[in-house]
């Protein structure tokens, strides 16, 4: 003889997680696809920041210019050149017949 109604009524049905096991781990890929992504941004970050910092702050121009700026620049060579040029300019062009006449 069984006697049924002496036993606890249990709740008999399994777990979701046991009726499939899982296969692609969700929680876990989104979590590493989350760090890369926050790895990713922070070196995008630190680079864009420097690049920023050397820019506008102009750390680079720190060095003292020279008062004599004719060693720096071949000044007569320069006159020179635009004298030149200016003459070339200047010039006058001759056209040639044309052809098709």
């Amino acid at each position: 003889m069984n006697f049924d109604f002496l036993k606890l009524k249990k709740n008999n049905l399994p777990s979701l997680k046991s009726l499939r096991s899982p296969i692609f781990n969700t929680d876990a890929y989104w979590f590493l696809a989350l760090c890369l992504f926050l790895i990713i941004f922070l070196i995008t970050a630190v680079i864009g920041f420097r690049l920023f910092y050397s820019q506008y702050i102009e750390d680079y121009k720190k060095t003292t210019i020279s008062e004599n700026l004719n060693d720096l620049i071949n000044v007569s060579r320069l006159k020179s050149v635009i004298e030149k040029r200016n003459d070339f300019i200047n010039k006058e062009v001759s056209l040639p017949n044309d052809p098709s006449l």
